[in-house]
């Protein structure tokens, strides 16, 4: 099932990111607790500003790929394969023999599609959440307004000067419904008084009046809002909830001071706050007021303590802070991780039946695999190691262009042992197949590493099209696989300043299942023909033995002659949109013929050793790729999402000179 966001990884960047940030404000507040309340408030909306703001940068930002460690295990790894696809190319050995594919099917459209769960489950739990409290937001803002409009305005001459001396447009009224003076506004702020304020003495009524223009002048109700916002839309991270909560108490405190600053008496300010405090409030989560009751303790006992600081900061302090903010919020932003991906060496032959329908290996296959001992395929070295590689003595690369005979595109090409000749190869084709997918994927460790094709990201375009002859020589005798892989590598990095790197993505694949009933799989025969595992050397022939041939068709045929279902999935993954990802659960050796309708939009290219490859010619009735697999096999193929390797160029250029 293919989804319109991959929540999961994005909600995992937001929660460590949106933690680092909450973390600091928090560790910088606490290392401020002597300082004044304001530079701790200031700290907490600068904070919210900044990662409001990176958040709507980031599309724009560039982005910084940091690889973890192994260690590390932030993401679901790729589940081991026994065997994969094979890939075309002029290198390959007689191990396996697989033709360029072509078609992408589409899957179809059936009721029958099993629903990813786990791929909904997480975004409608986000937004439930999220929704929640946005909505009580909405609806608070929405009491403010329709308390708005039942408001009187004050007509007293004296507290309508003591505002006007803001300079603001601010606005003062009066309601009946409250219990204590609150305010809110961004454009035209009000102050909202309730009744029989007039009434109050004159130093109660500046010390309300200077509490509530402070929390004006450091647009607090803004502040707040965006504590809501933020609030709403990462409710899941456990440190914004204890910011908004400190934002709120520091704001009050930070007006408390701004009152003893104006000429208050700290006992009589304190004394007037336990009075609102006794009387019926309006303690909004939105609208600032001096009634607040969470942190009435605190506030009592800061305005008696006379060594605390009450200091205001600046305006260059303010833009000072913002500028830090910003300064380390954006870098955060452009930060993604990717994990480090080894290539595993193939596991041992385990013998599981998925029922008792299935046959073991033969006795000779299992012998082979006891005999031989598992090598490690190590992950493709990076250019800063290939001093360490196998190299050349001697190389020669020059552009070409294919000869053509009797209109078949010939490409040349003919190594041994000692000495690499590719005819006229081409560095990434538009299926992604070339010399960069064979050294640093299908040959990667100098045996055979991996049969599947991986995508190919970056680099210019002429990495598609020019085609390059390369002649090398060694003065040793290294085998073509070793030529082929680390020290293709080397000549790659050294000649064509070749950079890459491999990520593992969350993206759309295929999962390959058990359909309905048993499945039809025939097992392999003794004798038949000896496998090839992937990880491990090529298997040692005897008289009469010969390797398992395994071919992929464009014209709509898989032949394997000898090969586990993860191989199968393996060479599907090269036909379809997407790759394949075997959850059979059986590791068995199977002779699997499959024969499928490719698309009509599909242009094979020509095939060698493969006479019949017309689909029209061979086989004009043969069903689509989805239905074929669950008749003629007994599987299935699940849309899901899973872990998909790519090849990413960070730097290529045309070869240097001989």
């Amino acid at each position: 099932m293919t989804t319109l966001f991959e929540f999961r990884p994005v909600l995992f960047a937001v929660f460590w990111k949106s933690g680092i940030a909450l973390g600091a404000a928090l560790c910088i507040s606490r290392m401020l607790r002597n300082r004044s309340a304001d530079l701790r408030r200031l700290v907490f909306s600068t904070t919210i500003v900044a990662m409001f703001v990176a958040a709507a940068a980031t599309p724009m930002l560039p982005r910084w790929t940091a690889v973890t460690p192994l260690w590390f295990h932030f993401q679901r790894p790729a589940p081991a394969a026994v065997a994969e696809s094979s890939l075309s190319s002029p290198m390959v050995d007689d191990a396996t023999e697989l033709t360029a594919p072509v078609s992408r099917p589409i899957p179809p459209q059936t009721s029958s599609r099993r629903i990813d769960l786990n791929a909904w489950l997480i975004p409608l739990i986000w937004f439930a959440g999220a929704a929640t409290l946005l909505t009580r937001f909405a609806i608070n803002l929405r009491g403010l307004y329709r308390l708005r409009k039942g408001s009187d305005a004050v007509t007293d001459a004296g507290l309508l000067a003591n505002v006007a001396r803001f300079g603001r447009r601010v606005r003062l009224w009066r309601n009946d419904a409250i219990g204590a003076p609150v305010t809110w506004g961004i454009v035209r702020p009000i102050i909202l008084v309730p009744a029989g304020f007039e009434e109050l003495p004159t130093e109660s009524r500046h010390a309300v009046i200077r509490h509530e223009l402070a929390h004006i002048q450091a647009h607090d109700f803004l502040m707040r809002g965006l504590a809501e916002i933020a609030r709403a839309l990462i409710w899941f991270q456990p440190l914004v909830w204890i910011v908004w909560r400190q934002l709120r108490e520091e704001q009050e405190l930070a007006c408390d001071n701004c009152v003893l600053a104006a000429g208050g008496k700290p006992s009589a300010y304190a004394k007037l706050l336990l009075d609102w405090d006794a009387r019926r409030g309006m303690d909004s989560l939105i609208a600032v007021g001096i009634a607040h009751r969470s942190c009435l303790k605190r506030r009592l006992y800061a305005l008696l303590d006379t060594d605390l600081r009450r200091d205001t900061v600046a305006g260059a302090g303010v833009a000072g802070a913002l500028f830090l903010a910003l300064a380390a919020a954006l870098p955060l932003a452009a930060i993604s991780f990717t994990q480090a991906v080894p290539v595993r060496p193939a596991p041992a032959h385990a013998l599981q039946s998925a029922s008792p329908a299935l046959l073991r290996p033969p006795a000779q296959l299992a012998q082979a695999q006891t005999a031989q001992t598992p090598v490690k395929a190590p992950a493709p070295q990076p250019a800063a190691q290939s001093a360490a590689r196998p190299r050349f003595d001697v190389v020669s690369i020059k552009p070409c262009m294919p000869r053509v005979t009797n209109g078949v595109p010939v490409f040349g090409g003919d190594s041994s042992p000692g000495r690499l000749s590719i005819g006229c190869g081409i560095l990434a084709d538009t299926d992604n197949l070339g010399m960069i997918q064979v050294a640093y994927n299908r040959y990667a460790s100098g045996q055979l590493t991996s049969m599947k094709v991986i995508p190919i990201e970056g680099g210019p375009a002429w990495i598609h099209s020019e085609r390059f002859e390369i002649d090398a020589k060694s003065d040793g005798q290294p085998s073509i696989l070793m030529m082929e892989g680390p020290m293709l590598q080397t000549i790659l990095e050294d000649r064509f300043k070749l950079k890459i790197h491999r990520e593992t993505r969350q993206g759309p694949v295929y999962e390959l299942a058990l359909g309905k009933g048993s499945p039809k799989l025939k097992a392999l025969q003794d004798g038949s023909c000896t496998p090839v595992v992937v990880g491990r050397p090529l298997p040692l022939l005897l008289d009469g033995q010969r390797r398992c041939r395994n071919m992929v068709s464009p014209g709509g045929k898989v032949d394997i002659e000898g090969g586990t279902l993860s191989m199968f999935a393996g060479s599907l993954g090269m036909v379809l949109d997407r790759p394949v990802i075997d959850k059979t659960g059986i590791t068995s050796y199977f002779e699997i013929h499959l024969v499928f309708s490719p698309d009509d939009f599909a242009a094979p290219r020509p095939v060698a050793d493969d006479p019949g490859a017309s689909a029209a010619v061979r086989a004009p009735d043969a069903p689509g790729i989805f239905q074929a697999i669950q008749e003629q096999l007994g599987l299935r193929l699940v849309p899901a999402k899973g872990p998909v390797d790519v090849l990413v160029i960070d730097h290529i250029q045309r070869p240097s000179e001989n």
